[in-house]
């Protein structure tokens, strides 16, 4: 029969050497410590190093090799590289909680998993015991054990956070031990989505608020966290891509959002027309960082487009949208089609007046009416949530910020800063439809801005001269047809008769068929010295 020896004699590696002896194995004495681990290899056909995870390269490497010996751990998160300069190496992480070697012995005999690696010796040993084999590679080992140590660690934690809240009302924590197993026993059965009951899954906002005024406040971080691990399962059965859904109906964007909400979690808004670029990237990446999930929006507005404009040929393509909002930190993307947004004729318009009518509004009018009127379907699709919009579309922005003021929508409006590719070319999904040299004349637009911008900074106040300035800069490119160039008060682009405070910088051209938009903002000193440098606004400025 094979022979074995342990280094490291504590639980793991002694349930292990007792499992292997009770089915006729030969058990060599372990090596512990402060004994010579040299000649450890010799004499054995498998060799397993159970010395604390820190400690087995250097306990590897005082091991002088022997040809025919298996040299292993039993860590979980370790490769193989661990176990240099042996030959033969394998891992084998058994999969079962080791409280002492005797019950971890009777564990290891009776049927239990093993993740391995390594050496085809490896899996004789896992034979041998009556168990079942799974190979994890070493790149995977580290995901794998965080796997094993939620199962078993983090899942006694939890039954510790049950037990001290039973406690608090005088009840025994075995009553929730077998509710505990019964929904265990249904996880295998049916998978974890299929077997999960409970406030959230029904999207209970009210018992869940009523659970954590219960609890101790020590005790509502992991209640919180869990409720939210618990949302991730309500997810309808939409299709995915990747760890990212595509929900496609205003029912299936509720389904998931509503649980969310009540495990008390926060929900983020990226309102996209899609073709996503680096510029919608920045604002899913913020809401991913602020808020527990966040959902992209993908749907070209029919309403916010005029006679003649580029509805027909805007830019789509889903896949790639939805794979770069994963990569961003989106949980779902919900992309309807027209129907779904409009079921009928539109007979409903959202008007906000005269914050609409000036610049874009005049250029391309009924286009903030159609803005307006989507953002707030919208905003009643989600429910309350933080809305990430980008400073690039400046007026939309104010625009979009009015229609959750004055409408009351329980929607925080954040404003992210412009995103710009290595030329100051303002990123936008318009700008794929440039040729090479559309888009290097399409920088005179920054350049404009910044010249302009450098003129307040030397203490020019006059409006008049800045916009004269910022037209002639712009209409000077041979290439660009000059739409309008403005400077206005940032807050509700009301013209201004001195330059003062915060400022806004505000330009839009054609380019062959392609019409772009670019703005800057300016704090402008309110003394009127010579020289005096301007702040750039704050990203979120007035605007939250």
């Amino acid at each position: 029969m094979p022979a074995l020896r342990v280094i490291g004699p504590g639980r793991a590696g002694m349930s292990l050497a007792g499992a292997l002896e009770h089915v006729g194995w030969r058990v060599e004495p372990p090596r512990r410590r402060g004994d010579s681990v040299v000649d450890a290899a010799a004499g054995v056909d498998l060799l397993v190093i159970a010395t604390p995870d820190h400690t087995v390269a250097q306990v590897a490497a005082a091991v002088r090799p022997v040809p025919t010996t298996v040299v292993s751990h039993l860590a979980g998160s370790l490769g193989l590289g661990v176990l240099a300069p042996h030959a033969r190496r394998a891992a084998i992480h058994p999969l079962v909680p080791l409280r002492n070697p005797v019950a971890g012995a009777a564990r290891l005999a009776g049927g239990a998993w093993f993740a391995v690696t390594g050496d085809p010796f490896a899996g004789l040993v896992v034979g041998a015991l009556g168990g079942q084999a799974v190979a994890v590679d070493d790149a995977d080992r580290p995901g794998h054990h965080a796997a094993a140590t939620i199962a078993s660690n983090h899942l006694v934690a939890l039954l510790g956070q049950v037990e001290r809240v039973a406690r608090a009302v005088g009840t025994p924590l075995d009553a929730y031990v077998d509710l505990a197993r019964a929904a265990l026993d249904d996880v295998a059965n049916v998978g974890p989505a299929a077997a999960l009951t409970g406030p959230v899954a029904r999207g209970d906002l009210a018992t869940v608020q009523c659970h954590l005024a219960a609890l101790d406040p020590a005790e509502r971080v992991a209640y919180r966290a869990l409720a939210a691990a618990a949302a991730r399962l309500c997810r309808p059965p939409a299709a995915r891509g990747g760890d990212t859904l595509l929900l496609e109906t205003v029912a299936d964007l509720r389904a998931m959002l509503d649980p969310v909400r009540a495990a008390g979690l926060t929900v983020g808004l990226v309102p996209t027309m899609g073709a996503l670029h680096e510029g919608h990237l920045s604002l899913v990446r913020r809401s991913a960082a602020e808020c527990d999930l966040t959902v992209v929006t993908v749907f070209v507005n029919p309403l916010q487009f005029g006679p003649g404009e580029d509805l027909a040929t805007y830019p789509r393509d889903l896949p790639a949208d939805i794979e770069r909002a994963a990569d961003g930190g989106a949980d779902a993307v919900f992309a309807p089609a027209v129907g779904e947004m409009y079921p009928e004729p539109v007979a409903t318009a959202v008007d906000v007046g005269g914050l609409a009518d000036v610049l874009e509004g005049q250029s391309r009018p009924g286009h903030f009416a159609g803005v307006a009127t989507v953002v707030a379907k919208l905003f009643s699709m989600a429910g309350p949530c933080r809305a990430y919009f980008g400073e690039k579309d400046w007026q939309q922005l104010l625009v979009v910020r009015r229609l959750a003021h004055d409408l009351l929508f329980p929607v925080e409006v954040v404003a992210c800063p412009t995103v710009r590719d290595p030329s100051g070319l303002a990123c936008s999904s318009r700008n794929a439809r440039l040729s090479t040299d559309q888009r290097r004349a399409a920088t005179v637009l920054h350049q404009g801005l910044a010249a302009s911008s450098a003129l307040i900074g030397a203490g020019e106040r006059d409006p008049a001269v800045v916009r004269r300035h910022l037209f002639g800069f712009v209409a000077a490119a041979p290439e660009a047809v000059l739409d309008y160039a403005e400077v206005r008060r940032a807050s509700d682009l009301a013209s201004l008769e001195r330059l003062e405070g915060d400022v806004r910088l505000l330009v839009a051209a054609r380019f062959g068929d392609t019409r772009l938009l670019d703005n800057v903002g300016v704090a402008v000193p309110a003394t009127t010295g010579t020289g005096a440098a301007p702040r750039p606004l704050a990203a979120t400025r007035g605007l939250r």
